[in-house]
């Protein structure tokens, strides 16, 4: 017989388990099926343990009712979160591997994959409270980072899209992979023309500045001469180059791309 919370009494008999010769090793290849006579699936990891590590019993006859507390995960595993979670264990753990790594795959699955620093952090610093799912917003996590330098982000309100422009590694990068939604500097005529983000940007904390006129790239009387003969300037979709007084703004209305796509030569 087999019995637990959920009583199921199946007939066994000896050799469905051991072997003719000797009680033990148990035999290789059990009659007995736990899926199909008890309704609980062994995989993975429960696959690899032994039948004593689940029935107990203080005699041989205790013992061969194969007895379980119940078949619920905290049956066998202390809740070292102490029911704050709640008794959905599978939502982050997995006879797989118990090791709460696994949910940081089955997250990945959700609006917000946990990325580079992301994924070292402990769950409750976000889940403040069961079953809670906290804004994925980075300004209500990074509001203390990002607040106070607001005022550099020329252009841009509390609520822009941080991930633009930073990555989850660390707040303070500027993600590269992104620039080229702006102007291309990993590709083109751009590419290796430059040396840190300064030689374009020449007012710290403010990206959307920028400079083609200086940090000996183009320089003011070189773009002169290319537009212009005499006072005869070149125009580009309404706008006449001016001989004098030209900025960076003027640059890439009529160069985008950073070449000639746009306008021609």
């Amino acid at each position: 017989m087999v019995s637990g919370q959920d009583t199921v009494q199946v007939d066994i008999a000896c050799l469905d388990c051991h072997q003719s010769g000797t009680w033990f090793p148990l035999s290789d290849i059990p009659r007995f099926e736990h899926e199909k006579d008890t309704g609980y699936k062994l995989e993975y990891v429960h696959a690899e343990l032994s039948c004593v590590q689940c029935h107990v019993g203080e005699s041989i006859d205790a013992f061969h009712t194969f007895s379980v507390k119940g078949t619920d995960c905290v049956s066998c595993h202390q809740d070292v979160h102490q029911n704050y979670w709640g008794s959905q264990c599978e939502t982050c753990h997995t006879p797989e591997d118990w090791n709460p790594g696994q949910a940081y795959r089955r997250h990945n699955e959700t609006l917000f994959p946990l990325l580079a620093a992301h994924q070292s952090l402990e769950c409750y610093l976000c889940h403040s409270s069961p079953g809670m799912i906290p804004s994925i917003e980075c300004q209500d996590c990074h509001s203390s980072d990002f607040i106070p330098d607001l005022g550099s982000h020329s252009g841009l309100n509390d609520r822009a899209d941080c991930s633009t422009c930073h990555a989850p590694t660390r707040w303070n990068q500027i993600l590269a992979i992104n620039h080229g939604v702006f102007f291309p500097i990993y590709s083109g005529e751009h590419q290796g023309k430059w040396n840190s983000c300064s030689t374009c940007h020449t007012q710290s904390g403010d990206f959307q500045t920028f400079t083609c006129l200086s940090s000996g790239c183009h320089s003011v009387s070189g773009m002169n001469s290319e537009h212009c003969e005499g006072n005869d300037c070149e125009r580009c979709d309404g706008l006449t180059y001016p001989r004098t007084g030209v900025d960076s703004d003027d640059c890439y209305y009529c160069h985008p791309q950073g070449n000639t796509s746009k306008c021609g030569d």
